[in-house]
């Protein structure tokens, strides 16, 4: 959200991409100043609490990697600017642009002269250093898709000091191979080449030899779970972006300072960047009406005027006296994902005309209208539809095939050997012809499922409620629980595969966040880390996999048609228009579609 998130994120999440990043941009018309002292203000149940990049499933979240690691620890590749591209940002990013040659399948990439903290250069050596890492220990990184990266990588060699040379075990989309694959690199410095705090720097030996990798991605991981220690414990002190942190604790205080050596562009204005916890959205709000400590944050659709959904934004602004509102899209698929591994339902998920019918029972244009007051939009398949953007296929457009109709969604039920009992829908005819429940559906199975949802925005309790009213009228009955964001990633994310463990059901969290392309090979193809369903379908994997080999557009439709058609284990959700608030005494804040982090460096006080 990774991507995930619930602001996405992603996911789980997404991922890399800043969750809740967005369109629109403001800056204020005063005279920029140098120093001062911005606050961002997290969302409930939000709080960034994993340092470490080479992040598992438990610990992806937006929140950890756009508002934490990437203010210090930069990826090779920035993707996104203010005016909506969601391509290379060339100036932002640590390395030019890659060069593809032989046939797509070698890439030639040239680091720029960045340098770590401690004043050692960033280069080649700090790439194969994770790449080293990614080999060794791809299972526990939360981006890994079994067949891809870094297993379409014969081999990566320094070719020059500040040079690195992917060979390819095939031919790929660049724009593909860029947006998921190299967005994935992120240099580490030779300071967390050991394996105990003592040790020297690159002692540990995976900078040089794959297999002393182990040991060194175990102290690094054991060292992140000390979230006591983010600010003080020198090894997270070497940075290269252009924050460090002075500050952190586990409620969500986090506070950085400009990294002085910082050699990229766009250095900070501020003197000092803060981000504050708030234990409900209510909280939040009554801050921001009470003056402008906030500097950028958000405000919950609740608090705001009712507009239509055609509407940018409201009539009225009741922050008015010191906020502008800026509307932002999340970049992910806004889904309620359904666990094709649970036990006992496992088999019920897996028949797509169940699928259907609860994707019949979603109301979304009521929960665009009521719920979100106007500040959505709805949700078809796995390209959002806002902003428009360049991968949106003409079968996302509309209601699609599964436009709201409780009638329709009982009927497939009934169709399908399926009879109410007591408010409940029951297998009553257990099989595998078109008039019987299915393939591995035991007689006595009940449409009654335990659905967890986040709380940190009350949209989504809305949402939910509405769905569960509408649903039992199919004779599909959802027991809601409502807990954290935190606490629902981690108890869908750490599953992979049948068993009674694996016995969470349906999960609803936000969205799930893309890279910079919006393909479904990270959250669709068996055995990815952020397949957090156990979702498999072959022919699914035959068209993403195409897109992944060419940048032919009509392979990403054929993709998106079938994925509309065939719900994959997931039920599409509207996704909500964020709005963001930023104090008017602040400029150099924008919110664009696709962006690798959240960027404080560029924020200014005016005067």
């Amino acid at each position: 959200m990774k991507r995930l998130a619930s602001a996405v994120g992603a996911v789980l999440v997404a991922t890399s991409l800043l969750a809740g990043c967005g369109s629109g941009s403001t800056s204020s018309g005063g005279t920029p100043q140098e120093g001062g002292t911005a606050v961002f203000a997290e969302a409930p149940g939000t709080e960034p609490n994993w340092i470490f990049p080479l992040y598992d499933a438990a610990h992806n979240s937006g929140y950890a990697t756009g508002d934490l690691q990437q203010l210090m620890y930069r990826q090779l590749y920035w993707f996104g600017d203010n005016n909506g591209d969601t391509s290379v940002n060339a100036t932002k990013s640590l390395a030019e642009p890659p060069k593809f040659s032989n046939n797509n399948a070698t890439v030639t990439i040239d680091i720029k002269p960045y340098k770590w903290s401690n004043g050692e250069s960033v280069n080649a050596k700090d790439v194969l250093f994770w790449m080293h890492l990614l080999f060794a220990e791809k299972k526990n990184f939360a981006k890994y898709v079994e067949g891809q990266f870094p297993d379409n990588v014969k081999s990566v060699t320094e070719t020059g000091p500040q040079q690195v040379t992917f060979e390819l075990n095939g031919s790929y989309s660049p724009t593909w191979f860029t947006g998921e694959e190299l967005a994935q690199v992120a240099p580490l410095p030779m300071a967390w080449d050991k394996t105990a705090d003592s040790a020297a720097a690159g002692s540990g030996g995976c900078t040089q030899d794959q297999s002393k990798c182990d040991a060194v991605y175990q102290y690094l991981y054991d060292k992140s779970k000390n979230l006591s220690t983010y600010a003080t414990d020198p090894l997270w002190q070497v940075v290269d972006g252009p924050w460090h942190l002075t500050g952190f604790d586990a409620q969500g205080h986090i506070e950085f300072d400009p990294n002085p050596a910082y050699s990229g562009p766009d250095k900070p204005h501020l003197a000092h960047y803060k981000m504050e916890p708030f234990t409900s959205t209510d909280a939040e709000y009554n801050t921001l009406r009470s003056g402008n400590s906030i500097s950028v944050g958000s405000v919950q659709v609740t608090s705001l005027p009712q507009k239509k959904v055609s509407q940018e934004l409201p009539d009225t602004n009741p922050l008015q006296a010191n906020y502008n509102l800026v509307p932002a899209y999340g970049w992910g698929w806004s889904t309620s994902i359904l666990n094709m591994a649970n036990p006992t339902f496992g088999a019920t998920f897996k028949q797509l005309y169940i699928r259907q019918a609860l994707q019949l029972t979603l109301d979304q244009e009521t929960d665009v209208n009521s719920a979100m007051r106007g500040y959505g939009a709805i949700t078809t398949g796995p390209i959002p539809i806002k902003p428009e953007n360049p991968y949106i296929a003409d079968a996302e457009r509309g209601s699609g095939p599964y436009a709201f109709d409780k009638a329709k969604a009982k009927a497939l039920l009934t169709g399908h050997g399926w009879t109410a009992q007591n408010g409940v829908m029951t297998c009553t005819s257990p099989g595998i012809a078109d008039n019987q429940c299915g393939d591995g559906v035991a007689a006595g199975t009940k449409l009654q499922f335990t659905f967890e949802y986040s709380t940190g925005n009350p949209i989504y309790g809305r949402v939910v409620q509405q769905w569960k009213s509408d649903a039992a009228e199919a004779g599909i009955v959802f027991d809601l629980k409502g807990q954290e964001f935190n606490t629902v990633m981690d108890d869908v994310s750490n599953c992979h595969g049948a068993g009674p463990t694996c016995d969470w059901q349906i999960g609803y969290f936000g969205y799930q966040e893309y890279d910079a392309v919006p393909a479904g090979d990270q959250l669709l193809l068996p055995g990815a880390s952020e397949n957090i369903g156990n979702y498999n379908d072959p022919k699914l994997t035959e068209l993403i996999n195409a897109t992944l080999h060419s940048d032919d557009k009509a392979a990403f439709a054929n993709y998106q048609d079938y994925a509309v058609k065939t719900l994959p284990g997931q039920i599409n959700m509207p996704l909500r228009t964020y709005m963001e608030v930023v104090a008017k005494n602040v400029g150099g804040v924008s919110f664009p579609a696709v962006q690798t982090a959240r960027a404080p460096e560029e924020w200014y006080f005016t005067k």
